[in-house]
Formats: C-alpha cells, sequence, structure tokens
C-alpha cells in the first residue's frame, strides 16, 4: 500500500502537514527543499512556499466556488470572505484571529454528523477523532488511494495535537500559529501575525473541506478559475496594494499638529 509518510516526516518537522487539493509536483518540490536544506529551512522558507499556494488567484476560486458550498463550512463563508480580505490588506493579526473560530466552529460540526462525541472534549481531540473516521472510512469503502489518505490523515492528527493545539508555551516554531496563544493572548503584536499564521489556518480550513468531501459529493480537486473568480483575486490584488501604503506613526507623531 503506496503512503506519503516521507511527506508527514518532512512537513511535519517545519510546522505543517500534507494539505489537501494540492498537485503531487509541488508537494515534491517542497520534499526536497525542506530535505535539501538539511535542517535549516526556516518558517521564513515555509511561508514562501505557501504564498505560492495561497495566491489571490488561488484563494478566490475557493471563495467563489467551494466555500459557499461546502456543509459546515458555508455557514462561516462570510468570515472566512473577510479574514481573506484582511490577509491581502496586510491586517494578518485579524486574519487568522478571524479565522480560528470557523476552525472549531465547522470541526465540532463535522464531528457531530460522524457521531464523534463532542460535548467537553478539546477541539485537539475532535480533530484527531476526525482524522481516525476518514481513515476509518478509507479502510472500509476502499476510498481514494487509501495509504496515501492515511498519511494524510496520521499528518492532520501530529499537526494539531503538536501545533495548532498545544500549550502556547510549548509550541515549537517561530510563526506562533497557535490556538491557545492568539485566542487567549498569550501573544503579543511582535509574536504574530505574519501571511504564515494565515496560510496554517486556512490550509486548516481546506482540510475541513477535504474530510467533509468523504461523505459529500465534493470534488478532491481545486476548482478552475472563472471569470468571478478572476474577478475578485483583481479585487485582492488591489488590497494588497492598499495594504502596502502604511501611515509612518512615528512621523505622524513628530508633524505639528493642524490647528
Amino acid at each position: 500500500m503506496h503512503d506519503l509518510n516521507h511527506f508527514k516526516t518532512a512537513f511535519n518537522s517545519v510546522g505543517w502537514f500534507i494539505p489537501p487539493f494540492i498537485s503531487m509536483g509541488f508537494l515534491n518540490m517542497m520534499y526536497k527543499k525542506i530535505i535539501d536544506s538539511g535542517g535549516a529551512f526556516t518558517q521564513k522558507d515555509l511561508e514562501f512556499m505557501l504564498s505560492l499556494i495561497y495566491s489571490p488567484e488561488n484563494i478566490s476560486a475557493m471563495v467563489v466556488s467551494r466555500y459557499p458550498v461546502v456543509p459546515y463550512i458555508k455557514e462561516y463563508k462570510e468570515i472566512i470572505a473577510e479574514s481573506v480580505r484582511a490577509h491581502f490588506l496586510g491586517l494578518d493579526h485579524i486574519a487568522v484571529t478571524g479565522l480560528m473560530p470557523v476552525l472549531e466552529g465547522a470541526g465540532t460540526n463535522l464531528a457531530k454528523s460522524r457521531s464523534i462525541k463532542c460535548e467537553r472534549v478539546s477541539t485537539r481531540k475532535i480533530f484527531i477523532g476526525l482524522a481516525d473516521s476518514c481513515k476509518d472510512d478509507a479502510q472500509k469503502y476502499n476510498i481514494g488511494a487509501v495509504g496515501e489518505i492515511i498519511s494524510m490523515m496520521d499528518s492532520f492528527k501530529e499537526y494539531a495535537d503538536q501545533h495548532l493545539y498545544i500549550e502556547s508555551s510549548k509550541y515549537p516554531h517561530t510563526d506562533n500559529t497557535n490556538r491557545h496563544g492568539i485566542l487567549h493572548g498569550a501573544y503579543a503584536d511582535e509574536d504574530y501575525g505574519e501571511p504564515i499564521n494565515f496560510y496554517k489556518a486556512m490550509a486548516t480550513v481546506d482540510f475541513h473541506f477535504f474530510i467533509e468531501s468523504f461523505r459529500s459529493a465534493l470534488s478532491w480537486f481545486a476548482p478552475e478559475e472563472t471569470e468571478r473568480s478572476k474577478t475578485l483575486a483583481g479585487y485582492y490584488q488591489a488590497h494588497r496594494i492598499l495594504g502596502k501604503i502604511k501611515p509612518n506613526l512615528e512621523q505622524l507623531k513628530n508633524e505639528p499638529q493642524d490647528s
């Protein structure tokens, strides 16, 4: 049974997991960069790679054609869309904070739909339960490439357990994409608020979508561009330009006040 455990080991070592909807060619390229770095692959390196995945064109296609129709995610489509806009405006503290409740709400509802116990259970355990449930489905019903799916689910479990929901003081990487540190205020301005935080949160939203696709008639392929998504991508590009026009607050403080 073919698996993707080499991807799992490499990606989890740098604080990520095997993502859905990404071509094998891209995953191989990323794997090679991590291995060739000899342990020197940084979170900035990871951020650059993820920026290629979460481009205006790719995200706009998901916002237009996927998030509004996926069960348990479509209820949060406006929150997701606003978080995406915040990201392209350079407001990544707000972008990642906006997505955190989506992860937990959609995850809990997905778990209930699979009869996974949620009351008085941590979201970390809910995510682990979802991954195990999908592994069971893949093996029982011979869904897709079973070995690859098991690797993806185990990779996501490790990410949830050792990164997203680990105690914030034990988070092992410099990016601090950690639910507890962000939502409980353990992290201040300088501790997070970079694009990588948004990318990792969006990857988790997409994994929710992947989990739901096991029991819904949803494609496992990323959506094609449409005229609507192209227009939205241009809107995001304009946001990116506006986001770079930030006032120099120190300079403004020193300027004379209007009389």
